[in-house]
């Protein structure tokens, strides 16, 4: 398998390992509630009786079946990372790194846009004051206020900086796109990423 298939093995081992957990931590799978209705004690002519409240989920296996899977599925997720890890030390530029510096540089390359599409203004406001009229009681008065912005950079600068990261990112990300299809992982998976939980334990 190649990188990208390795990544996609391991996301789909997570989704066993999530969907695991859900059964494991219903109390109502991992418990048998047996209830016993002494219906004699109120009426002689009625019969005792022991019942097994319904399970929460039809399904052919067990949660120790459950439990015993889990310990197959972190094993293949510890190998299959090793796997990687293996693959990725061997190719030319560090994968987590390109990742990591390119995710930063798309997020100033959002507030340099934002600079860029910024224009000086001049807006019109009012403003509010106080004073003491020939009575000698205070008033308020309304006069005009001219709000005026000016950008305190050079947008041709921000739009060259966009650029420029744009370039970077846009070389990186056709890198690492070619690294992950490119680069091989020595293993072989014991399940196919289309199978459900539910398919696998009823096949072992």
């Amino acid at each position: 398998m190649n990188l990208k298939e390795a990544y996609r093995y391991a996301n789909f081992l997570n989704d066993l390992l999530e969907r695991s957990f859900m059964y494991l931590r219903n109390t109502g799978f991992i418990s048998t509630v047996e209830q016993k209705h002494f219906r004699s004690k109120v009426d002689k002519d009625a019969q005792d009786e022991t019942m097994i409240a319904q399970k929460p989920f039809d399904v052919d296996f067990s949660p120790m079946d459950l439990v015993d899977f889990d310990v197959k599925v972190l094993a293949e997720k510890e190998a299959l990372m090793g796997a990687i890890s293996a693959a990725k030390a061997k190719v030319e530029i560090n994968i987590d790194n390109g990742i990591a510096m390119n995710k930063k540089k798309q997020y100033f390359i959002e507030i340099l846009k934002n600079m860029a599409d910024m224009k000086a203004s001049t807006k019109k406001m009012m403003g509010t004051g106080y004073r003491f009229n020939v009575n000698n009681e205070q008033v308020s008065y309304i006069y005009d206020v001219e709000a005026i912005t000016t950008i305190d950079f050079d947008r041709n600068d921000i739009r060259n900086l966009m650029k420029k990261y744009h370039k970077e990112t846009d070389e990186i990300s056709a890198k690492l796109d070619a690294i992950e299809i490119n680069t091989m992982v020595d293993f072989t998976p014991q399940w196919d990423v289309n199978d459900t939980l539910e398919d696998i334990l009823t096949e072992e």
